[in-house]
């Protein structure tokens, strides 16, 4: 396996572990998931790998997209980019476990949302920020969440925007365990342990079946959330909203 800039690769009794290695907010851009992608698709090869625990180093999980840099905010193609990486993510085949110690913002809650299962802990931080920005989701957020909580309470986080701690995230569905912080990691391992007992074929078929049809679904609204988001990313509101973002207030949209 090839050593790569930002991210930590390490593999011990069945189980790859992927550490995005951008302290302190993790932010992710295509080249970030790019990388995760290959690591994932290596790992579909290699018979040894049963599980995949992806987690981060520093504060947060993942804060989504760093907004201040000019790219995001000029260049169309990287979107399009970005979202070509993330459709590799949906289509790799060995369980993946997040560990989410802190925000999973924005697009960082999508990459949260790739995963089986996610753990958490009391002081992580979960939100689909996208209309605070005056912004449209992405990352196949339109499936995947309302496919893990349910239609209501992802309307609910989607059209507010509001930031939720890890026990509301836990009781809504969000999360599957919620435990310390500093034994979150462990956490993973267990399951990890549980699932690499079982059959790996078994295992694989299983997700497989369940996942039926979610790869087409998150390709075909990939191509609906881009569309949006280069028509959003032009307007009043959505340079308010990040300028708003950057410098921490309320953002004072016009519906322009």
């Amino acid at each position: 396996m090839k050593n790569y800039k930002d991210l930590i690769f390490k593999f011990n009794e069945n189980t790859a572990f992927i550490k995005i290695n951008r302290p302190p907010n993790n932010y992710f851009d295509a080249e970030l998931i790019e990388q995760i992608a290959n690591i994932l698709e290596a790992m579909d090869k290699d018979k040894n790998c049963r599980s995949v625990i992806l987690h981060s180093e520093g504060k947060h999980f993942c804060a989504g997209a760093d907004f201040s840099k000019s790219s995001f905010k000029e260049d169309s193609d990287t979107y399009g980019n970005l979202y070509k990486q993330a459709i590799r993510l949906f289509k790799t085949q060995k369980p993946i476990i997040a560990v989410v110690q802190g925000a999973a913002i924005g697009g960082g809650l999508g990459v949260a949302l790739v995963a089986d299962f996610r753990i958490s802990c009391e002081e992580a931080r979960f939100s689909a920020n996208f209309s605070k920005l005056g912004f449209h989701q992405g990352f196949g957020i339109t499936v995947t969440l309302p496919r893990l909580v349910g239609i209501q309470k992802a309307r609910w986080m989607l059209l507010t925007g509001r930031r939720i701690t890890g026990k509301e995230a836990f009781d809504i569905g969000l999360c599957d365990y919620l435990v310390r912080k500093d034994n979150i990691l462990n956490k993973a391992i267990d399951l990890a342990g549980e699932i690499n007992s079982s059959g790996p074929l078994g295992v694989q078929s299983i997700r497989s079946t369940l996942n039926r049809g979610l790869e087409e679904k998150i390709e075909s609204v990939l191509k609906i959330e881009l569309s949006k988001q280069i028509r959003l990313k032009n307007t009043e509101d959505f340079r308010e909203g990040i300028n708003a973002s950057l410098e921490r207030r309320e953002p004072r949209f016009k519906g322009l």
